[in-house]
């Protein structure tokens, strides 16, 4: 029975990532340019949804406040409640969030899970963010073995060298506690930390 319950709450944590960070289109949301959604109506419009006819806005804060990553962020205007996706916004999301910069000094290193197999690119590219706004670094080795380790096939944990990449002008900005961004690292940033077994 706990079992079916955390399945559920997975199942709607994961719907709530796509339609706040991806596709707010599916439900036709309204987002505002900080990617902020009314409550109200993102529960409605997910109650439409068959698999999801339970959902409540206690569900939704129960998500919220359960969240280890802290993905989500919830504001009060006026008695009203708006959420967004913190960070994780695909690239051709209109979205603009305005995120403290890491400043020199702050931090020696980040993190970052990849795959063995894009090594090689990363190695002579550098880290893109792909089809997302920015690359997402971690805080510890531990955070980005996690992330690695969902992808398929040997995990590669890299280091970045905040420090040096700061003082030549390159910007990061902080998410979270445990999340950073980047508009890219170039390669002569990056080492490798750990190999998976």
């Amino acid at each position: 029975m706990i079992s079916m319950v955390k399945q559920k709450f997975e199942s709607l944590s994961k719907f709530l990532s796509l339609l706040l960070r991806h596709k707010p289109d599916i439900l036709d949301l309204h987002m505002d340019e900080e990617g902020f959604v009314d409550i109200d109506e993102l529960v409605s419009k997910i109650r439409t949804r068959k698999n999801f006819s339970w959902v409540s806005l206690n569900d939704i804060m129960q998500i919220i406040k359960g969240d280890a990553k802290n993905r989500f962020e919830v504001k009060i205007i006026n008695g009203k409640h708006f959420i967004r996706a913190r960070y994780g916004h695909s690239r051709n999301l209109p979205v603009k969030i305005n995120y403290e910069k890491v400043k020199l000094g702050e931090i020696d290193a980040l993190y970052h899970g990849t795959r063995k197999e894009v090594l090689p690119h990363i190695l002579r590219e550098g880290l893109k963010p792909m089809s997302r706004k920015y690359v997402h670094l971690t805080r510890t080795p531990e955070d980005a073995l996690l992330v690695a380790q969902r992808r398929k096939g040997t995990w590669v944990i890299l280091k970045i060298n905040v420090e040096d990449f700061l003082r030549d002008g390159g910007v990061i900005y902080k998410a979270t506690n445990k999340i950073y961004l980047a508009e890219e690292i170039p390669p002569k940033y990056i080492r490798i930390y750990k190999y998976g077994v």
